[in-house]
C-alpha cells in the first residue's frame, strides 16, 4: 500500500496521529525529524545506498556482502593507472586461475606442451613462466637492476612483495615501481600466448620494449609529461631529473562591477559526515562587507553543508532587499549540480530545489578558488563552535 506525503501533512505540519496509525513508532519518529516537503513535485522512491538515489546492483551487493579485511596484495593490483584487463589478469594469476599445464594437470587434463621461453621439453608452470624461467629472469634483471631490486630465483608472490615493499622517496619512481610488476607479468603472458597459439616467439628485448612503452604512457598520464628514453635504465634515471610542472595562477577576491553585489558562501564538515558549519558574506561592488552570518549546521556531510550555507546566503540577501547579486562558492561539485552538469545526490535534493526557485539563472552562481574564499572558509570553521 502506497501513501503520498500530502496525506500526512495538515496545515503544513506532519500529522503525527495519522503517521502513528500506519507506521511503526521508530519510523514515525524518524519521519517527524525531517521537515515537511515543499511544492507540488511528485513523490519519488530514493535508494539511500547511492548518492544519486537510483538503484544499482553494485550498491545492493555491497549491502548484503560479508565484509572482510582488505588484502594488502590485492590492493596493489586494483589501481586507476592499471588497465582493467591487466588488473583482472593479475587477479587470476594470484588466484592460480590461468590455463597453464600445472594447473590443468590438477584438473585431470594432461596436454603435450613445450616451454615457450626455453628449450625444455616440459609443461609450462606459473612459477617457471613468470618468475624462474629463462625469459622471465632476463626481463626481471633488465628492470630490477636500475631499481636496485636484484633477486635470485624466488617465487612469484615473494617477488611481488619485494617490489611493492621497496620504498622510494620520489613520487614518480615510487609510482613506477608499484605498477611495473603487473605490466611485466601481463606482457610475459601475452608473449606466451603468441608463441603457443600463433607460433611467434618474442625475444626478451621485444617484450621489454613493450613493457617500457606501457610504463611511459602510464607516467605521462599520471604526471602530465612524457619522458623520452631508449632503455628502461635511461627512463628510470630521467624520472628523478625531470623538472616538476609548476603553473602559476594569481588568485584573489575580486569585486563585481558597479551596482553588483557579491555573496561568498562556504560550508565545512569535520568528519564528513560530522559537525558542520556554514557562512555567508555579502560585499558591495567596492569590497566592504555589508552583512554576514556564521552558523552551526549540526551533523552533515560537507556537500550538504555547502548547499545549506548557499541557501541561507541567498535567503539573506533577498530578505535584506539586495538585487543584482553574484554568488561565489569554492565547491565545484555544488556549482556543477546547480548548473545541471552533475547529477544531484538525493540527500541535498531538497536544498537544491529551493535554491533553483530563488535563483532563476544558474550562471549567477559561480566557482571560485578556496584562496579567494579565505574569509568564508575561516568563518565556516568558526561556525562549528556556535551553540
Amino acid at each position: 500500500m502506497k501513501f503520498p506525503f500530502r496525506d500526512f501533512i495538515v496545515d503544513g505540519k506532519w500529522d503525527s496521529v495519522g503517521l502513528a496509525q500506519y507506521f511503526p513508532r521508530d519510523i514515525t519518529t524518524m519521519i517527524l525529524q525531517h521537515p515537511t516537503p515543499e511544492g507540488e513535485s511528485p513523490d519519488e522512491v530514493v535508494w539511500v545506498s547511492t548518492t544519486s538515489g537510483s538503484f544499482l546492483l553494485s550498491s545492493a551487493f555491497h549491502e548484503v556482502r560479508q565484509a572482510r579485511n582488505p588484502s594488502w596484495i590485492f590492493s596493489h593490483i586494483w589501481l586507476p593507472q592499471l588497465p582493467l584487463k591487466v588488473s583482472f589478469f593479475m587477479l587470476r594469476l594470484l588466484m592460480r586461475r590461468l590455463p597453464l599445464d600445472d594447473i590443468l594437470g590438477k584438473l585431470g587434463f594432461q596436454l603435450p606442451s613445450n616451454c615457450f621461453c626455453c628449450s625444455m621439453a616440459a609443461g609450462d608452470s606459473i612459477e617457471h613462466i613468470f618468475s624462474t624461467g629463462q625469459i622471465a629472469a632476463e626481463i626481471w634483471g633488465v628492470f630490477g637492476s636500475p631499481c636496485g631490486i636484484c633477486l635470485p630465483e624466488v617465487s612469484l608472490r615473494e617477488r611481488l612483495v619485494a617490489w611493492w615493499m621497496s620504498g622510494r622517496s620520489e613520487p614518480q619512481r615510487r609510482f613506477v615501481v608499484s605498477i611495473l610488476p603487473s605490466f611485466i607479468y601481463w606482457h610475459v603472458w601475452k608473449a606466451r600466448n603468441k608463441a603457443i597459439f600463433k607460433g611467434v616467439k618474442l625475444t626478451s628485448g621485444e617484450i621489454c620494449h613493450g613493457i617500457l612503452r606501457d610504463i611511459s604512457a602510464a607516467v605521462e598520464i599520471k604526471f602530465q609529461h612524457g619522458i623520452v628514453a631508449q632503455t628502461f635504465e635511461q627512463f628510470f634515471y630521467r624520472l628523478s631529473q625531470s623538472p616538476p610542472i609548476c603553473r602559476v595562477h594569481l588568485v584573489k577576491w575580486q569585486a563585481a562591477g558597479r551596482g553588483t553585489f557579491t555573496l561568498n558562501t562556504d560550508g565545512c564538515s569535520k568528519g564528513n559526515p560530522g559537525m558542520s558549519g556554514g557562512v555567508g558574506i555579502l560585499r558591495d561592488s567596492n569590497g566592504p562587507v555589508l552583512v554576514a552570518f556564521s552558523v552551526s549546521l549540526g551533523i552533515n556531510t560537507s556537500l550538504r553543508a555547502e548547499a545549506l550555507a548557499l541557501l541561507m546566503g541567498i535567503r539573506l540577501y533577498f530578505q535584506q532587499g539586495f538585487e543584482q547579486v553574484r554568488v561565489q562558492t569554492d565547491s565545484l561539485v555544488l556549482v556543477g549540480i546547480l548548473q545541471q552538469r552533475f547529477q544531484c545526490p538525493w540527500h541535498i535534493r531538497r536544498e537544491v530545489r529551493q535554491i533553483w526557485r530563488l535563483v532563476t539563472d544558474p550562471t549567477q552562481v559561480s566557482h571560485c578558488f578556496r584562496e579567494a574564499n579565505k574569509v568564508a572558509d575561516i568563518l565556516a570553521n568558526v561556525g562549528i563552535l556556535h551553540p
